[in-house]
């Protein structure tokens, strides 16, 4: 039998972390926010679970006091729990990793560096993030590309109002492929509020080229998704 629960105390226990995946599209290219350490290697941010707290309570201290960030606004997504003993090699440690994805507006005072993402899912730049962080990234990075399979922008990475190309190059960036436009469009246009001119006409946007009807999330947030995976352009 194993020891009585008066001995619990006995027991070997891990130290336990919150890892943060922010994830954000700047000009085309998929970014993670990593953070470096005095020597200068990269990192997700990250904070270990003080006494007494909860894990929501200490993201949204990871939020706040590593990011520089107000969590009020921001929606983070479990990713799953990281237990490989070996992760860390200071200590047994476990990671409740969360993903959270974010307008680069809202990143202009954030705490570290926009690091571009590669399909795969780890750093562009070849550099392995220090720990697990690597699989933490890369887990991030396919449970964004599902969300964006089936809703529009989802994670409200888009700043309104925006066309329906504007949205379209939001969701191949995050996925990662060319759709097809004609197929995206009717998928996703009735999921989206269009609006209204001060005329009453729609709104569009006029830059040198074809007036582009001018949409925003819709007023609810729609059950219905684009139906299935994508489509996208044969090579």
């Amino acid at each position: 039998m194993g020891k009585p629960y008066s001995q619990l105390g006995e027991y070997p226990r891990p130290s336990v972390a919150v890892d943060i995946a922010l994830l954000t599209v700047v000009d085309g290219q998929l970014n993670a926010v990593v953070q470096r350490d005095a020597e200068g290697r990269p990192a997700l941010p990250g904070r270990f679970v003080r006494e007494r707290h909860t894990v929501d309570e200490t993201v949204r201290e990871v939020l706040e006091l590593k990011l520089g960030l107000s969590p009020d606004h921001v929606h983070p997504h479990l990713l799953r729990v990281f237990s490989d003993p070996d992760r860390d090699p200071r200590g047994w440690t476990i990671s409740i990793a969360h993903s959270v994805a974010l307008p680069p507006d809202e990143l202009s005072g954030v705490v570290g560096e926009l690091a571009p993402v590669a399909s795969d899912g780890r750093l562009e730049s070849g550099e392995h993030l220090l720990y697990d962080h690597d699989q933490i990234l890369a887990s991030a990075t396919d449970s964004l590309r599902r969300r964006y399979e089936e809703r529009p922008d989802p994670d409200n990475m888009l700043l309104p109002p925006y066309t329906l190309s504007d949205l379209r190059k939001l969701h191949e960036t995050v996925l990662g492929r060319d759709l097809m436009r004609d197929t995206f469009n009717r998928r996703a246009e009735p999921l989206l509020s269009p609006l209204a001119a001060p005329s009453g006409e729609p709104a569009k946007r006029v830059d040198g080229g074809r007036p582009a009807r001018l949409y925003e999330p819709a007023d609810e947030a729609p059950t219905a998704t684009f139906g299935y995976r994508l489509p996208g352009k044969s090579g």
